[in-house]
Formats: structure tokens, sequence, C-alpha cells
């Protein structure tokens, strides 16, 4: 139980992507794309451009596994995200 008033509470979550801090304003899920867009200012693009998503130290009953597009996973504090990108040809 959180003994903290909701106006206490934080309102930022900081987790890790590609081994930066990124702090975020608190919400429940981020989406795969909201991911790659914090992975890379500026992402690579073009025909065959795909990303793979994985992160780890997420909630207890999944705090590991793999985003693709159009899925998203809860966040948590600390929680930590690697982004690479592929050319498929």
């Amino acid at each position: 139980m959180n003994d903290l008033n909701p106006e206490e509470r934080p309102k930022t979550v900081t987790i890790i992507v590609n081994g930066r801090k990124k702090t975020l304003p608190k919400k429940e899920e981020l989406t795969f794309e909201e991911v790659v867009a914090l992975a890379f200012d500026n992402p690579p693009t073009g025909d065959g451009i795909q990303y793979t998503v994985q992160y780890t130290r997420g909630h207890g009953h999944k705090p590991s596994g793999t985003l693709v597009e159009g899925q998203s996973v809860k966040i948590k504090e600390g929680m930590e995200f690697d982004v690479t990108s592929t050319n498929r040809s």
C-alpha cells in the first residue's frame, strides 16, 4: 500500500533506453513506437528498416520480453529497453 497522497506521488518515471536514462511523465504503458522514438534522435528510415525492442526489469508477471510493432508494455521505474535497427534487403 502506498501512504503518499496523490499530490506527493512521483509524476515522472525514469527508464533506461539503449543505456541512456530517460525521464518521462508517469503513465501506464509505452508503445513499441514510443520506445523506438526514445532510442534514436534520428531513427534510421527507408525500405527494409525494422526495429527490435527487448526489455528487462519489467513488472513481476512479465519482467522481460520483446515488443513488436503495435504492441505496448506496462512500464515501471528502472525498466530497461534495448532497441536495435536492422536493414532487411
